[in-house]
């Protein structure tokens, strides 16, 4: 008496590319289906064969939900099947996840690709950028940077350094935390230089056959979100913008005794971000963001310490909801690829911007006043 796994799958798997799944089964008794990750079964259910065939449909969606709810851009499975009292295991395989569909070498493209759809992008001095990878068990990780530096005003030239991060004994996602003071410090540690006779211009990073470029711009910009890509990994979204903010209060008015008193009140904040021209290849990645579960507004970082403080982790920043877009991409030489959309936090409290806080501590309201008199 068994049940027997009639669609091919592989070791490694994207999550789009689950398949519907065939089972064969001896006889036409109960079988019962069941899908396991390493803490918990995602997936159970009872089917009876039909003609000794089982079909389960869409499983791809169950395991995005599981790895949505749980952060998780790789986790590993079990698929099991219970029939007439005996349980069997059919197949084991690892995910990672991905909305998009897919049709080549998995082992290929994770080879030779950063967790992103993107191969380059604009940075500023003060953005903490994450780049992820697939690292195969075995694989000698070691990160190669190479920085394009001008020193004291000269010719731009190429700096290379690496960073050797070891191998692991099992498949993982690594993440490279990259900001331009790291960067910096590859180019002013052991040289004659001070940091302010440096010029940064742009940096790429290398881990084996991937590579993503960083150029950095002159000035920060004014809108700034973190989200979950495709591939369910953090990406920094920083956008050159103009941020129309629009309350919003419904109340309705009671009388009684004559007087008017406010019931049902509730009040809404909007912001609407019309951004400026973008490349073809930012303003596809950058539907994404306008589809990502999980979107947060960045903090504002004014020093090094800062970066790694709980508070600038992502998962810690306050939440924000894509309510409306309009993306408008062109492919004709010319014509600007232009981005607006509203968000609201997730919060329906106003969030109270930093620069109303006293950070220096040397505003008019946190000294004494002693008025002087002639």
């Amino acid at each position: 008496m068994a049940v027997t796994l009639n669609t091919t799958l592989g070791n490694l798997l994207f999550s789009s590319a689950i398949p519907d799944l065939v089972f064969t089964t001896s006889d036409d008794n109960e079988a019962e289906v069941i899908l396991r990750c390493p803490d918990m079964a995602i997936f159970s259910a009872v089917h009876f064969p039909y003609n000794r065939s089982i079909t389960v449909h869409d499983l791809r969606s169950v395991v995005e939900l599981y790895m949505r709810e749980r952060n998780l851009a790789l986790d590993e499975f079990e698929l099991l099947a219970v029939h007439n009292g005996t349980q069997q295991t059919l197949a084991t395989f690892k995910v990672v996840y991905l909305e998009h569909s897919f049709s080549g070498d998995i082992a290929e493209f994770l080879r030779n690709n950063f967790l992103t759809t993107q191969s380059a992008k604009l940075t500023s001095r003060l953005a903490t950028e994450y780049l992820y990878f697939f690292a195969a068990a075995g694989e000698d990780v070691t990160i190669r940077h190479e920085l394009v530096v001008s020193y004291d005003g000269a010719e731009p030239r190429l700096e290379v350094r690496k960073e050797f991060r070891g191998s692991y004994n099992r498949d993982r996602i690594e993440k490279i935390e990259v900001t331009y003071e790291s960067m910096m410090g590859w180019v002013t540690d052991g040289y004659d230089h001070t940091p302010d006779r440096v010029r940064l211009l742009a940096y790429s990073l290398h881990a084996g056959q991937r590579a993503f470029t960083f150029y950095v711009q002159d000035g920060e910009p004014p809108v700034a979100l973190y989200f979950r890509n495709a591939y369910n990994c953090y990406e920094l979204c920083a956008l050159h913008a103009v941020t129309t903010h629009k309350p919003k209060v419904d109340r309705s008015i009671a009388v009684t005794n004559r007087i008017s008193t406010f019931y049902n009140r509730q009040n809404e904040k909007e912001y609407e971000v019309e951004t400026s021209g973008l490349m073809m290849e930012q303003a596809r990645w950058i539907e994404q963001l306008f589809y990502s579960h999980d979107v947060r507004m960045a903090a504002v970082r004014t020093d090094f310490e800062e970066e790694y403080s709980q508070n600038y982790n992502p998962q810690y920043m306050p939440i924000v909801l894509i309510t409306d877009f309009t993306c408008e991409i062109h492919d004709r030489d010319g014509e600007l690829n232009t981005v607006k959309f509203t968000y609201q936090y997730s919060d329906r409290r106003p969030l109270l911007p930093t620069e109303y806080l006293s950070v220096d501590h040397e505003r008019i309201f946190t000294n004494p006043y002693n008025p002087t008199y002639n």
